[in-house]
């Protein structure tokens, strides 16, 4: 046993340092974040969520299959920001997602878009006002 380490000593140490930078970064990547930090991730997801919706919004009485994309796209930029502003306001958070959940099965069940739209102009308006305010 100790000759073969002694003969294969470097790529022991290798695996030995490659196995603690695995482990480092793992312990880094799974830290308890920051407020300061998720509160600039959850920004950037809501400005994701609103310009999906704006997209959405826009694209939805022209091609509504096509304006699906955009409106399951800003839902999940909202999901990903939810975690961080349900902290703050949970049942807002809840409310919000209940919007976009009916915006969803509204655009499914091929509604107007006179029926859609204000539903969607309204969490794209409440979205923003929640940007300036966080």
């Amino acid at each position: 046993m100790i000759l073969w380490l002694r003969a294969h000593w470097v790529p022991v140490l290798l695996g030995i340092a490659t196995a603690f930078g695995l482990l480092g970064g793992l312990a880094w990547a799974t830290r308890p974040r920051t407020e300061t930090e998720t509160a600039q991730l959850a920004r950037r997801e809501l400005r994701e969520a609103i310009r999906q919706l704006d997209l959405f919004i826009q694209a939805y009485p022209i091609a509504p299959d096509e304006a699906r994309g955009a409106l399951q796209r800003a839902r999940s930029a909202f999901e990903k920001a939810a975690g961080h502003l349900a902290l703050t306001r949970p049942i807002d958070v809840r409310q919000w997602q209940a919007d976009f959940q009916r915006l969803q099965d509204q655009t499914a069940a091929r509604a107007t878009p006179e029926e859609i739209l204000p539903l969607a102009r309204q969490l794209r308006e409440t979205l923003q006002r929640l940007m300036g305010s966080e």
